[in-house]
């Protein structure tokens, strides 16, 4: 082999996807290989001509301008472009240029067709667009954690299929033998099949001993009733965020007919994953003081990169953090309302942003607020003041540090009634500027965590049903999202900035993510629906007809593709003892996972185009 055809197969060799050849069929091809070299702003194909090369940028840069006119991607060093040409049959759509002096190599179309025959991999990679090779990436991470929660059916994971039950009607300390002879901390309360409540060890501790009740009276008078149930058939993800929000570690699974068929314990979940998420879960919900429930949550971040350690998808360890920051809020709530008393009036403490759609990652700064049920006089008016400022400096003094703009329950304009709300929202909805928009976009994704959810729910399809119908506030907030520039390239035209420590990275969240969350909130106003966290939004619109299935199911997974980096990023982090932030080194990833982002960004692109042609009037 010459040196000049061994510096082919060396650089191919570590090129997305040619690594996936081996040694022999890589050889092959770079003896085939045509070098050539375009000088700066030289055309190396042109929109309607034949092309019948694999091109790949070896060293400096092209763009790609569809029809020769509109910019759709910029290249560097390890790209390959004009594949879509050879799958259509050589038809060439976009005009390539060298925007500086640049050195290619080219392969022939029947090698380029052989491969991808020959290795499926190959083939996968080269897929006709770029959902296509996203949801390829995603199915490859998948198929490589260790243990799959979204598949893990519960049914498969109990170890007791037959749990110890007794009626409602048996004395507590017939139940309590009961839990002794069969070795239990929980016993299921049925009235025949049917589920009733649930009696555990924390239930004998709480409402049974502290409160000094006979033992006598029926265990129904001091049963947890009408707990939390799931399908046998949920999975093992939906089991995991429920107790690491809940803070609890049995779940009762009914069967499709509604009854009992088992009670699943955290043990069985954590036997199965090995992570400490349930437990760090159980450690803030059990805080009986404000240090505490400080010291609880000051393990998320390390449960956080347990979980991906554990071999968990990253989206799962997602989901489990924002349970986790549910379970903050909510405990930092109910330890405020016991320094301070009962509250006047019935309220509820509302999320907004990232948390509210169960997508809040470890580093997030707190965005809540107090929807309170009816005006109240000074005094009742100086006990929310009071319980908003505990709660947000708990939330500080926990990780979740005061919001930079004035978001927090400990700030009056964060703490108005259902109606004083709802004024405000249709002062948005009606009367709407960018600047106004551009501070009102967090409070459309909006969930209650702790108190009076009636409140927030009735709250929320009113103001759904108002944006619904102005088309102007939803032009607007189109606009809005159109804000964020989706990258053309990974290096070359990325907005790049300067991290602490002096390397050059690109915002991840505002970059990526914030561009797909824009798009699904924008369109689930305008369609009047009422999910609130991102996947949820585009399934639903798809569901409705409102969105095609395609064009859901590519957002989704571009969003998940970007997290999975996203995430792996901040782990890194946490574990190097850092403060995790959104600001990713290009020159981390590797050139597949470079691929895979740029594909991401012509997915968000695309999204982002259509949102201005069909809602924004076309506006940029």
């Amino acid at each position: 082999m010459t040196s000049e055809i061994k510096a082919v197969a060396n650089f191919l060799a570590q090129t997305a996807p040619f690594q996936f050849l081996g040694e022999e069929r890589i050889a092959s091809i770079s003896r085939n290989v045509e070098v050539r070299y375009a000088r700066s702003g030289s055309e190396i194909i042109r929109a309607g001509e034949h092309n019948d090369h694999l091109f790949v940028v070896r060293s400096g840069a092209v763009e790609l301008r569809l029809a020769g006119d509109e910019l759709t991607a910029r290249l560097g060093t390890g790209s390959t472009f004009a594949y879509p040409s050879l799958l259509r049959g050589g038809e060439v759509h976009n005009t390539t240029t060298a925007s500086e002096d640049t050195l290619l190599y080219t392969i022939p179309a029947e090698q380029f067709h052989a491969l991808r025959d020959e290795v499926p991999a190959f083939r996968q990679f080269f897929a006709e667009d770029e959902a296509a090779r996203i949801k390829h990436a995603l199915d490859n991470r998948k198929q490589t954690s260790a243990f799959q929660l979204d598949t893990k059916r519960l049914g498969d994971l109990i170890v007791n299929t037959n749990p110890v039950s007794c009626p409602p009607d048996i004395a507590i300390a017939s139940a309590v033998s009961l839990m002794h002879e069969h070795d239990v901390s929980t016993l299921a309360i049925c009235d025949g099949q049917r589920l009733q409540g649930i009696f555990t060890d924390k239930d004998l501790r709480n409402r049974v001993v502290a409160e000094r009740v006979a033992l006598d009276i029926p265990v129904r008078d001091v049963m947890t009733a009408s707990p939390q149930t799931l399908s046998t058939e949920a999975t093992a993800a939906e089991a995991m965020a429920l107790m690491a929000a809940g803070g609890f570690r049995h779940i009762p699974l009914v069967s499709a007919d509604g009854a009992l068929a088992g009670v699943l314990s955290a043990t069985d979940i954590l036997s199965a994953i090995g992570n400490n998420a349930i437990d760090t879960g159980t450690a803030i919900t059990r805080a009986r003081t404000g240090d505490a429930l400080i010291e609880a949550a000051k393990r998320v971040p390390e449960s956080f990169a347990a979980m991906t350690a554990s071999g968990l998808q990253a989206s799962h360890a997602m989901q489990f953090t924002s349970a986790l920051g549910e379970a903050v809020h909510r405990r930092a709530a109910e330890l405020a309302e016991e320094e301070l008393g009962a509250p006047p009036c019935p309220y509820g403490l509302v999320v907004f942003g990232s948390l509210a759609r169960r997508e809040q990652l470890v580093g997030s700064d707190q965005d809540n607020g107090l929807v309170i049920a009816e005006d109240t006089d000074s005094a009742g008016a100086s006990y929310f003041e009071a319980l908003g400022t505990r709660i947000s400096d708990l939330l500080d003094a926990s990780g979740y540090v005061y919001c930079k703009g004035g978001i927090m329950a400990k700030n009056a304009g964060q703490r108005l009634t259902q109606e004083a709300w709802l004024d405000r929202y249709e002062k948005w909805i009606a009367e709407p500027t960018e600047d106004r928009i551009l501070k009102a976009t967090i409070f459309f994704d909006m969930r209650c965590v702790h108190g009076e959810a009636d409140l927030v729910r009735s709250l929320r399809r009113e103001v759904v049903a108002k944006a619904a119908s102005s088309s102007i506030f939803i032009s607007y907030l189109a606009r809005d999202a159109l804000r964020n520039k989706v990258p053309l390239g990974i290096f070359r035209n990325l907005v790049l900035e300067k991290s602490d420590d002096g390397q050059k990275v690109f915002d991840s969240k505002a970059q990526a993510i914030m561009p797909i969350v824009d798009i699904a909130r924008t369109l689930a106003l305008a369609h009047g629906r009422t999910e609130i966290s991102t996947a949820d939004r585009l399934a639903a619109l798809a569901r409705e007809g409102k969105m095609s299935e395609d064009d859901s199911q590519s957002l989704t997974d571009a969003m998940l593709f970007v997290n999975e980096l996203r995430i792996a990023h901040q782990v890194r982090q946490v574990e190097s003892g850092m403060q995790p932030d959104n600001l990713i080194s290009p020159y981390s990833l590797s050139p597949l996972e470079r691929d895979y982002l740029k594909d991401a960004f012509a997915v968000i692109r695309n999204g982002v185009d259509a949102l201005r042609r069909n809602y924004a009037g076309g506006i940029a």
